[in-house]
Protein backbone atom coordinates (compact mmCIF):
# COMPACT_ATOMS: atom_id res chain seq x y z
CA UNK A 1 0.00 0.00 0.00
CA UNK A 2 1.46 3.39 -1.04
CA UNK A 3 1.98 6.27 1.38
CA UNK A 4 -0.73 8.37 -0.32
CA UNK A 5 -3.26 5.54 -0.17
CA UNK A 6 -2.45 4.91 3.49
CA UNK A 7 -2.96 8.57 4.35
CA UNK A 8 -6.35 8.57 2.55
CA UNK A 9 -7.46 5.46 4.45
CA UNK A 10 -6.44 7.00 7.78
CA UNK A 11 -8.29 10.25 6.97
CA UNK A 12 -11.43 8.34 5.99
CA UNK A 13 -11.38 6.28 9.17
CA UNK A 14 -10.91 9.45 11.20
CA UNK A 15 -13.90 11.13 9.58
CA UNK A 16 -16.15 8.10 10.05
CA UNK A 17 -14.94 7.73 13.63
CA UNK A 18 -15.65 11.37 14.38
CA UNK A 19 -19.16 11.15 12.95
CA UNK A 20 -19.87 7.99 14.93
CA UNK A 21 -18.49 9.49 18.14
CA UNK A 22 -20.57 12.67 17.89
CA UNK A 23 -23.69 10.68 17.02
CA UNK A 24 -23.23 8.29 19.95
CA UNK A 25 -22.54 11.10 22.42
CA UNK A 26 -25.58 13.09 21.31
CA UNK A 27 -27.85 10.07 21.65
CA UNK A 28 -26.52 9.02 25.06
CA UNK A 29 -26.68 12.51 26.56
CA UNK A 30 -29.93 14.36 25.77
CA UNK A 31 -28.48 17.53 27.33
CA UNK A 32 -26.34 18.01 24.22
CA UNK A 33 -28.35 20.07 21.72
CA UNK A 34 -27.53 19.55 18.07
CA UNK A 35 -27.29 22.59 15.83
CA UNK A 36 -29.70 22.75 12.85
CA UNK A 37 -28.46 22.50 9.29
CA UNK A 38 -29.35 26.14 8.67
CA UNK A 39 -30.72 29.18 10.45
CA UNK A 40 -32.77 30.11 7.39
CA UNK A 41 -36.50 30.45 8.01
CA UNK A 42 -38.40 27.78 6.00
CA UNK A 43 -41.45 30.07 5.93
CA UNK A 44 -39.45 32.58 3.91
CA UNK A 45 -38.78 30.11 1.09
CA UNK A 46 -40.88 30.73 -2.03
CA UNK A 47 -39.19 28.54 -4.64
CA UNK A 48 -38.20 24.86 -4.45
CA UNK A 49 -36.45 22.85 -7.12
CA UNK A 50 -35.55 19.17 -6.90
CA UNK A 51 -33.03 17.82 -9.39
CA UNK A 52 -33.65 14.10 -9.76
CA UNK A 53 -30.91 13.46 -12.32
CA UNK A 54 -32.23 11.17 -15.09
CA UNK A 55 -35.65 11.34 -13.41
CA UNK A 56 -36.03 14.99 -14.36
CA UNK A 57 -36.85 17.90 -12.08
CA UNK A 58 -39.69 19.01 -9.83
CA UNK A 59 -40.36 22.69 -9.24
CA UNK A 60 -42.72 24.32 -6.74
CA UNK A 61 -43.53 27.98 -6.12
CA UNK A 62 -45.34 29.75 -3.32
CA UNK A 63 -47.56 32.74 -3.96
CA UNK A 64 -49.82 34.33 -1.34
CA UNK A 65 -48.88 31.52 1.09
CA UNK A 66 -50.12 28.86 -1.31
CA UNK A 67 -47.77 26.27 -2.82
CA UNK A 68 -48.20 25.29 -6.46
CA UNK A 69 -46.50 22.51 -8.37
CA UNK A 70 -45.33 24.13 -11.63
CA UNK A 71 -42.95 21.55 -13.15
CA UNK A 72 -43.47 19.03 -14.70
CA UNK A 73 -47.21 19.76 -14.28
CA UNK A 74 -49.20 22.69 -12.94
CA UNK A 75 -51.53 21.86 -10.08
CA UNK A 76 -52.06 22.65 -6.39
CA UNK A 77 -49.27 21.19 -4.27
CA UNK A 78 -49.42 18.94 -1.23
CA UNK A 79 -48.62 21.34 1.63
CA UNK A 80 -47.71 18.54 4.03
CA UNK A 81 -45.06 17.13 1.71
CA UNK A 82 -43.69 20.58 0.91
CA UNK A 83 -43.38 21.46 4.60
CA UNK A 84 -41.75 18.11 5.33
CA UNK A 85 -39.17 18.85 2.67
CA UNK A 86 -38.56 22.37 3.99
CA UNK A 87 -37.91 20.87 7.42
CA UNK A 88 -34.45 19.84 6.18
CA UNK A 89 -33.31 23.38 7.07
CA UNK A 90 -33.88 22.58 10.73
CA UNK A 91 -32.47 19.06 10.59
CA UNK A 92 -30.18 18.37 13.58
CA UNK A 93 -26.59 17.94 12.40
CA UNK A 94 -24.65 15.06 13.96
CA UNK A 95 -21.29 15.93 12.40
CA UNK A 96 -19.71 18.63 10.21
CA UNK A 97 -16.44 18.72 8.34
CA UNK A 98 -15.02 21.19 5.85
CA UNK A 99 -15.66 19.91 2.35
CA UNK A 100 -12.64 19.27 0.15
CA UNK A 101 -12.87 18.30 -3.50
CA UNK A 102 -10.67 15.23 -3.00
CA UNK A 103 -12.92 13.70 -0.30
CA UNK A 104 -16.39 14.37 -1.73
CA UNK A 105 -16.47 11.04 -3.54
CA UNK A 106 -16.05 9.22 -0.22
CA UNK A 107 -19.42 10.57 0.88
CA UNK A 108 -21.19 10.11 -2.45
CA UNK A 109 -21.14 13.86 -3.04
CA UNK A 110 -18.87 14.08 -6.09
CA UNK A 111 -21.81 12.72 -8.09
CA UNK A 112 -24.70 13.39 -5.70
CA UNK A 113 -27.85 11.32 -5.75
CA UNK A 114 -30.00 14.44 -5.65
CA UNK A 115 -29.88 18.23 -5.51
CA UNK A 116 -32.31 20.50 -3.71
CA UNK A 117 -32.59 24.26 -4.13
CA UNK A 118 -34.54 26.28 -1.58
CA UNK A 119 -34.56 29.71 -3.21
CA UNK A 120 -30.79 30.28 -3.68
CA UNK A 121 -29.67 27.68 -1.14
CA UNK A 122 -28.32 24.47 -2.65
CA UNK A 123 -28.18 21.16 -0.77
CA UNK A 124 -26.54 18.06 -2.26
CA UNK A 125 -27.53 14.58 -1.07
CA UNK A 126 -24.87 11.86 -0.93
CA UNK A 127 -24.57 8.36 0.53
CA UNK A 128 -25.65 7.08 3.93
CA UNK A 129 -23.13 6.13 6.60
CA UNK A 130 -23.13 2.52 7.81
CA UNK A 131 -23.48 3.08 11.55
CA UNK A 132 -26.89 4.75 11.92
CA UNK A 133 -27.97 5.06 8.28
CA UNK A 134 -27.68 8.84 8.38
CA UNK A 135 -27.11 10.73 5.15
CA UNK A 136 -24.25 12.95 4.06
CA UNK A 137 -25.23 16.37 2.70
CA UNK A 138 -23.11 19.11 1.19
CA UNK A 139 -24.27 22.53 2.34
CA UNK A 140 -22.41 25.83 2.27
CA UNK A 141 -19.00 24.23 1.92
CA UNK A 142 -19.48 21.62 4.64
CA UNK A 143 -20.17 17.90 4.59
CA UNK A 144 -22.82 17.32 7.24
CA UNK A 145 -24.46 14.21 8.62
CA UNK A 146 -28.23 14.26 9.28
CA UNK A 147 -30.99 11.72 9.84
CA UNK A 148 -32.12 10.26 6.52
CA UNK A 149 -35.66 11.68 6.58
CA UNK A 150 -35.60 13.85 3.46
CA UNK A 151 -34.00 11.99 0.56
CA UNK A 152 -37.14 9.92 -0.08
CA UNK A 153 -38.85 13.11 -1.28
CA UNK A 154 -36.12 13.65 -3.84
CA UNK A 155 -36.40 10.10 -5.12
CA UNK A 156 -40.19 10.22 -5.55
CA UNK A 157 -42.31 11.27 -8.53
CA UNK A 158 -44.00 14.61 -9.06
CA UNK A 159 -47.33 12.91 -8.29
CA UNK A 160 -46.32 12.69 -4.63
CA UNK A 161 -46.30 16.50 -4.44
CA UNK A 162 -49.85 16.85 -5.81
CA UNK A 163 -52.53 18.08 -3.41
CA UNK A 164 -54.74 15.06 -2.60
CA UNK A 165 -57.92 17.16 -2.93
CA UNK A 166 -59.49 15.99 -6.19
CA UNK A 167 -60.94 19.37 -7.07
CA UNK A 168 -58.17 21.50 -5.61
CA UNK A 169 -58.46 24.17 -2.96
CA UNK A 170 -61.88 25.74 -2.25
CA UNK A 171 -63.65 24.32 -5.32
CA UNK A 172 -66.92 25.75 -6.65
CA UNK A 173 -68.53 22.98 -8.73
CA UNK A 174 -71.32 23.95 -11.12
CA UNK A 175 -71.99 20.56 -12.61
CA UNK A 176 -71.15 16.92 -11.85
CA UNK A 177 -71.48 14.13 -14.39
CA UNK A 178 -71.01 10.60 -13.10
CA UNK A 179 -72.05 7.34 -14.79
CA UNK A 180 -75.83 7.53 -15.23
CA UNK A 181 -76.46 10.91 -13.60
CA UNK A 182 -75.67 14.58 -14.12
CA UNK A 183 -76.44 17.25 -11.55
CA UNK A 184 -76.17 20.95 -12.28
CA UNK A 185 -76.43 24.12 -10.27
CA UNK A 186 -79.52 26.03 -11.36
CA UNK A 187 -79.50 29.47 -9.76
CA UNK A 188 -78.96 28.83 -6.08
CA UNK A 189 -80.11 25.20 -6.14
CA UNK A 190 -78.90 21.88 -7.45
CA UNK A 191 -81.05 19.71 -9.69
CA UNK A 192 -80.74 16.47 -11.61
CA UNK A 193 -80.36 17.03 -15.33
CA UNK A 194 -82.32 13.96 -16.47
CA UNK A 195 -85.95 13.61 -17.50
CA UNK A 196 -88.06 11.19 -15.51
CA UNK A 197 -85.54 10.84 -12.70
CA UNK A 198 -86.39 12.13 -9.26
CA UNK A 199 -83.64 12.32 -6.68
CA UNK A 200 -84.12 13.47 -3.10
CA UNK A 201 -82.50 16.77 -2.13
CA UNK A 202 -80.38 15.10 0.54
CA UNK A 203 -78.95 12.76 -2.09
CA UNK A 204 -77.87 15.64 -4.29
CA UNK A 205 -76.39 17.56 -1.37
CA UNK A 206 -74.45 14.51 -0.21
CA UNK A 207 -73.04 13.96 -3.68
CA UNK A 208 -71.94 17.58 -4.12
CA UNK A 209 -70.40 17.68 -0.63
CA UNK A 210 -68.59 14.40 -1.27
CA UNK A 211 -66.92 15.88 -4.35
CA UNK A 212 -66.13 19.20 -2.71
CA UNK A 213 -64.34 17.42 0.15
CA UNK A 214 -62.92 14.41 -1.72
CA UNK A 215 -59.35 13.57 -0.65
CA UNK A 216 -57.26 10.81 -2.18
CA UNK A 217 -55.33 8.40 0.01
CA UNK A 218 -52.53 8.56 -2.55
CA UNK A 219 -51.64 10.28 -5.82
CA UNK A 220 -49.54 8.28 -8.28
CA UNK A 221 -48.40 8.44 -11.90
CA UNK A 222 -51.11 7.57 -14.42
CA UNK A 223 -51.19 3.89 -15.40
CA UNK A 224 -52.36 3.20 -18.93
CA UNK A 225 -52.71 -0.50 -18.12
CA UNK A 226 -55.60 -0.02 -15.68
CA UNK A 227 -59.09 -0.98 -16.75
CA UNK A 228 -60.43 2.53 -17.41
CA UNK A 229 -64.11 2.02 -18.24
CA UNK A 230 -66.03 5.17 -17.42
CA UNK A 231 -65.57 8.94 -17.42
CA UNK A 232 -66.47 11.65 -14.92
CA UNK A 233 -66.74 15.36 -15.66
CA UNK A 234 -66.73 18.14 -13.09
CA UNK A 235 -67.66 21.67 -14.16
CA UNK A 236 -65.93 24.30 -12.04
CA UNK A 237 -66.12 28.08 -12.08
CA UNK A 238 -62.55 28.25 -13.41
CA UNK A 239 -62.70 25.36 -15.88
CA UNK A 240 -63.80 21.77 -16.31
CA UNK A 241 -62.06 18.59 -15.14
CA UNK A 242 -62.25 15.14 -16.70
CA UNK A 243 -61.42 11.97 -14.80
CA UNK A 244 -61.03 8.44 -16.11
CA UNK A 245 -62.68 5.94 -13.79
CA UNK A 246 -61.34 2.52 -12.80
CA UNK A 247 -62.37 0.18 -10.03
CA UNK A 248 -60.46 -2.52 -8.18
CA UNK A 249 -61.59 -4.83 -5.39
CA UNK A 250 -60.50 -2.33 -2.75
CA UNK A 251 -60.22 1.05 -4.45
CA UNK A 252 -61.77 3.58 -6.75
CA UNK A 253 -59.15 5.21 -8.99
CA UNK A 254 -59.72 8.50 -10.79
CA UNK A 255 -57.20 9.31 -13.51
CA UNK A 256 -56.15 12.64 -14.99
CA UNK A 257 -54.52 11.57 -18.27
CA UNK A 258 -53.96 15.23 -19.18
CA UNK A 259 -51.62 15.57 -16.16
CA UNK A 260 -50.34 12.01 -16.01
CA UNK A 261 -51.61 11.35 -12.47
CA UNK A 262 -54.24 9.25 -10.77
CA UNK A 263 -56.03 9.59 -7.43
CA UNK A 264 -56.61 6.54 -5.24
CA UNK A 265 -59.63 6.43 -2.92
CA UNK A 266 -60.94 3.77 -0.59
CA UNK A 267 -63.91 1.80 -1.79
CA UNK A 268 -66.15 3.54 0.77
CA UNK A 269 -65.01 7.03 -0.18
CA UNK A 270 -65.39 6.17 -3.85
CA UNK A 271 -68.94 4.97 -3.31
CA UNK A 272 -69.88 8.38 -1.92
CA UNK A 273 -68.66 10.00 -5.13
CA UNK A 274 -70.83 7.67 -7.21
CA UNK A 275 -73.61 7.11 -4.69
CA UNK A 276 -76.52 9.23 -5.94
CA UNK A 277 -79.52 7.02 -6.72
CA UNK A 278 -83.18 7.49 -7.65
CA UNK A 279 -85.84 7.52 -4.92
CA UNK A 280 -87.55 4.24 -4.26
CA UNK A 281 -90.71 5.75 -5.75
CA UNK A 282 -89.08 6.95 -8.95
CA UNK A 283 -90.41 5.51 -12.14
Amino acid sequence: MGARTLINVVLLLAVVGLAAFIALVSESDPRIALEPLSNENPRAVSHIRLDLGPGGAIELRRAENVWQLVEPIRIAANDFRVNTLLAVLGAPVHARIIAQSENLSRFGLANPQGRLWLDQLEILFGDTEPIHGRRYLLYEGQVVLVDDAYFSHLSSSAANFVNPALLGRNPSPRGITIPGVRVVRDGGRWRVDAEGMRVDTNGITSLVDAWRNAQATAVRPYEQSLDWKDEIRIELSDGDLRFDLARTEYELILGRPDLGIQYHLTKTAGARLLGIKPDDGAS
